[in-house]
């Protein structure tokens, strides 16, 4: 009868160890996957903020480049307003490309404000056309 108490204890006391040495390696497996996610999260975001940075840095140039006259199209009613075109850097190039202007009704209690041309000291560069809050 001793005998299988003993026998049933050491089952149990096994058990329990083994139960013990489980959780350690899950917590261990867990709190490494937490620092991978975080390494993870970590160079995702700077990819995106490269990305993002290099679509978006300024392109300057010595010179504005040649506007090129386009025919506008016809106002499809008279709520729209006609959106000058603005220019666009193309990374690639290293040039300025022009968009077509377009007809858009405006916003609500917005302003748009034509986009221009202004020189800094690096060079001549384009700031593009936006819409700005009435000042009312």
């Amino acid at each position: 009868m001793k005998n299988n108490e003993e026998s049933e204890n050491n089952f149990q006391n096994t058990i329990a160890q083994e139960l013990e040495s489980s959780i350690t390696e899950i917590s261990t497996v867990t709190k490494a996957g937490r620092q991978i996610r975080k390494i993870f999260y970590v160079v995702c975001l700077s990819g995106i903020g490269f990305c993002i940075n290099a679509c978006t840095s300024t392109g300057y140039v010595s010179n504005e480049p040649a506007y090129v006259e386009y025919s506008r199209p016809a106002q499809p009613s008279s709520l729209h307003v006609w959106i000058n075109g603005d220019w666009v850097y193309n990374q690639q190039n290293h040039v300025y490309v022009q968009k077509n202007g377009y007809w858009e009704k405006p916003r609500h209690n917005r302003e748009y404000m034509s986009g221009h041309w202004q020189k800094g000291p690096q060079g001549t560069f384009w700031v593009s056309g936006h819409y700005q809050r009435n000042r009312r």
